[in-house]
């Protein structure tokens, strides 16, 4: 598969996401029995993998060959798992700057959320939806961009990509962060499956923590959450600076993490070289990516207005 085919099925996934909220908007519009946020969760997962698949399978390639699955090493996964942690402040920093423009989108959910069992939310929110998100963004997508040549371009277009599915601005701030964040980790072990035990450890965590206190964004988000004030008051300057200190020491952590994940998949070499590999010529970017991501801007836009 090419990355034209690549960005005609993200427009897909983009109008199937825009077919869904039509068909939910008028179905509570005549009057339907309320959509739980489990069922909600599946059919916008559906939306986002069926046109994924679909272009792989029209293109006549193997899903096994695109979307590297393979198995890493034992000290690899537990780095994985330290490596998350390292993330919160991170995505804690940019969260929290996403609330000076627009609301917790998170947060706003989390009625519907714990309504549901926890172990069910474990399993759509915290091993379905990565698995998907994954095998789709850093699987799919990333690993079609790359044949281009262009890495570093396929890491940010990907992340882009996946933080503007989230279809609001709050999530597509850090959702994009995360989507760099986990690519790197695909680039350092050469399979998808780390970056979806780092997702599902990450969303895990926030469901747990959800169900089990009153913060939604684990425990570095407490710190931004508390900052903002229980009437949303705006944060210093000074606790901006210290939560930006925070995100840039663990990010920096989180970088020499993945760098010594990589040294253990014995990709060190490669990955220490990847804002220098060599360029295809390819753009990346066409108009069906375009065309899909001005949907995706004027809908968070309408979202946030709303």
């Amino acid at each position: 598969m090419d990355y034209k085919r690549a960005n005609r099925a993200y427009l897909y996934m983009i109008l199937s996401t825009y077919g869904l909220i039509v068909a939910v908007t008028l179905w509570y519009s005549i009057g339907g029995r309320e959509i739980n946020v489990l069922l909600n969760n599946a059919f916008s997962e559906i939306v986002v993998i069926l046109p994924a698949i679909a272009a792989v399978l029209y293109s006549g390639e193997k899903l096994s060959v695109l979307v590297p699955l393979h198995k890493i090493k034992l000290s690899s996964f537990f780095l994985t798992i330290v490596y998350v942690f390292a993330l919160f402040p991170l995505v804690a920093f940019v969260n929290t700057i996403s609330m000076f423009f627009v609301e917790n989108t998170v947060n706003e959910l989390s009625g519907d959320i714990l309504k549901m069992p926890m172990w069910l939310m474990i399993l759509s929110i915290g091993i379905m939806g990565p698995f998907i998100e994954e095998f789709v963004f850093r699987g799919v997508l990333l690993q079609t961009y790359q044949r281009t040549g262009r890495i570093v371009g396929s890491i940010v277009l990907s992340s882009i990509m996946f933080g503007m599915m989230h279809m609001n601005f709050n999530q597509f701030g850090y959702g994009a962060v995360m989507g760099v964040m986990f690519a790197l980790l695909v680039e350092a072990t050469g399979s998808v499956l780390s970056s979806f035990i780092a997702h599902a450890c990450f969303n895990t965590i926030e469901v747990v923590m959800m169900f089990t206190t009153d913060d939604f964004l684990g425990s570095a988000s407490e710190i931004a959450e508390g900052y903002m004030g229980e009437f949303g008051d705006i944060i210093t300057p000074l606790e901006v600076v210290y939560l930006f200190v925070l995100a840039v020491i663990f990010g920096f952590l989180a970088i020499l993490i993945v760098r010594k994940i990589a040294q253990i998949e014995g990709r060190k070499e490669f990955f220490d070289n990847i804002p220098h590999c060599r360029k295809q010529g390819y753009k990346l970017i066409t108009v069906p990516s375009i065309v899909a991501m001005v949907l995706c801007v004027a809908y968070m836009i309408l979202f946030a207005i709303l």
